[in-house]
């Protein structure tokens, strides 16, 4: 019997239970798994002795849950397209959108953290991971990090999209970048990845376009990118959080994940339990929930993946991957490399977006375009900034406030136009945020910090979320006198104090802002 027999076998006996009970299968990894297991002698006994050498290997860590500098990993996309349908030909601001949602979900910067229930919110983990779309190809020349390859493929089975002779593309090497391969499934697949012991030309994660990124998704479930947030965890060595089997005694391997009877497919009342735990974790990325019901990895899980970036010869060289250092610059090349401003939360019914423009080009710019929305559709914002930025140089942009009063949000923003010109690269153009609406300001007790204090020199002013200010700051000494003082803003919410000429001496900061009124300490303290 051949492969391509066994694997319709295999397939049709594990998905028989549940072709007509979902719209589609939320993963297919675990069917991948089972698939090799079936067709490649001895991969059973590798992954269960893997398995039993990474446990023991983890047993041995101590944990550190702060690495403070993030790995990076360089992704390459290759999107597989039948050029006779618009819908496949994703845009690549669509497939950056894809790596902005990997970015928050992997370091816990997404909006709707808060909505993890208190019981494991302590336990949210920063896995301090992050993702670059590839800026330099395996032979050394300049890339966007996307292949775009057309193809009339409908991929039916699990290799096929990975090797350019089946209608696919050839991955490139995993040693220093992962490959996601985006592309039209047979129903009802939606995404599979490999996992670490599986180490090959196949390596690499497998999603359907319509699953991919944020903006303009065509599945009305899983339209915020955690898909690829999912695949990406096995491509790592986390399983599913049930175990993937019903009962209580399969398990995922990581202590801090609740043991539960089985995967849930919609965003469940809090709590639910089984197996005897006061709820399962069906907010966790690895279970089957839809996107929106999805929003924590925990710290066990965290210590999984970094274990397996850290220990494995099939993942541990990606650590050392030149893939995200760019290889030469074009002419024309402005992009947004972050956006300060919504964070995850913005207050009040307005949003002052503030952006960080970078010249990525060989010549100085001196004007560009600035577009913004929010929620992507809505009402187009411009704005066109002059001004002078050398090369490799990086300046943040103050935009003007649009009016906000919607709950859950995705601002997005991007360049066009550097000095006129044509932009060379539009990949890096475009960013994305998602973020929060709240009504009620914080109080400024709570929202301001001052730093660093004690200081010698500058004092900031940071108010954190809160953008629409008013009133005035003094400064007086210990006697109640005024002291003239010069404030300079840095920001829409950040503000900074000349108290370099100010003796040594302790100093209060009257803050009567926004109808409150609150006092701070400062100690002015120079160098003998």
């Amino acid at each position: 019997m051949n492969k391509k027999i066994i694997f319709v076998l295999v397939f049709g006996i594990l998905f028989g239970q549940k072709l007509f009970a979902q719209e589609e299968q939320r993963c297919n990894s675990y069917e991948y798994e089972q698939y090799l297991k079936a067709t490649v002698p001895g991969f059973a006994e590798m992954m269960e002795q893997s398995e039993i050498y990474f446990q023991n290997y983890i047993k041995s860590l101590t944990i550190n849950h702060s690495r403070k500098i993030p790995i990076i990993i360089p992704v390459v996309v290759h999107l597989l397209y039948n050029p006779d349908s618009v819908n496949h030909q994703l845009s690549d601001w669509q497939i950056t959108s894809q790596i902005d949602a990997l970015n928050e979900d992997y370091r816990r910067f997404n909006a709707d953290k808060f909505k993890t229930p208190s019981l494991f919110d302590s336990i949210g983990a920063d896995c301090e991971i992050e993702f670059c779309l590839a800026t330099r190809d395996p032979n050394g020349n300049t890339t966007n990090g996307i292949r775009r390859i057309s193809t009339t493929t409908l991929f039916q089975d699990f290799s096929s999209p990975k090797q350019t002779a089946t209608g696919g593309d050839d991955a490139w090497p995993n040693s220093s970048y992962l490959n996601i391969w985006v592309c039209p499934l047979e129903y009802p697949m939606l995404g599979y990845a490999t996992f670490p012991v599986n180490i090959d030309s196949n390596d690499g994660v497998v999603i359907h376009y319509k699953a991919f990124g944020r903006i303009n998704c065509f599945s009305k479930k899983y339209y915020e990118g955690r898909t690829a947030t999912h695949e990406i965890g096995h491509w790592l060595n986390l399983v599913h959080i049930w175990g993937d089997s019903p009962g209580c005694s399969p398990d995922d391997n990581v202590d801090d994940t609740p043991v539960q009877a089985e995967e849930h497919y919609h965003c469940e009342v809090f709590p639910f339990p089984s197996c005897n735990n006061t709820s399962d974790m069906f907010e966790n990325y690895m279970d089957y929930t839809n996107d929106s019901c999805m929003n924590i990895f925990t710290f066990g899980q965290r210590e999984r993946m970094l274990a397996t970036l850290n220990l494995t010869a099939y993942r541990s060289s990606i650590l050392t991957s030149n893939g995200c250092n760019s290889v030469s610059a074009y002419n024309n090349d402005i992009g947004i490399i972050k956006i300060l401003n919504p964070d995850e939360f913005i207050y009040g019914d307005s949003l002052v977006p503030v952006v960080t423009i970078h010249n990525f080009g060989s010549q100085t710019i001196t004007s560009a375009e600035i577009f913004y929305a929010k929620n992507w559709k809505s009402h187009l914002n411009t704005f066109h900034w002059t001004g002078s930025l050398a090369p490799n140089e990086s300046v943040d942009i103050t935009l003007p406030k649009i009016i906000d009063s919607s709950w859950y949000n995705l601002f997005c923003a991007w360049t066009k136009n550097p000095n006129g010109n044509q932009d060379e690269d539009t990949t890096n153009d475009f960013k994305t945020r998602s973020y929060i609406v709240s009504l009620q300001f914080p109080p400024i007790t709570d929202a301001v910090k001052i730093y660093p204090n004690p200081t010698g020199s500058l004092i900031i002013l940071d108010f954190g979320e809160i953008v629409d200010l008013n009133g005035k700051v003094s400064v007086y000494n210990v006697l109640g006198q005024m002291e003239q003082v010069n404030m300079e803003a840095l920001s829409v919410s950040k503000f900074q104090i000349d108290l370099s000429n100010f003796p040594s001496a302790l100093y209060f900061i009257e803050l009567n802002v926004n109808g409150e009124k609150v006092v701070k300490k400062v100690i002015v303290q120079h160098e003998l």
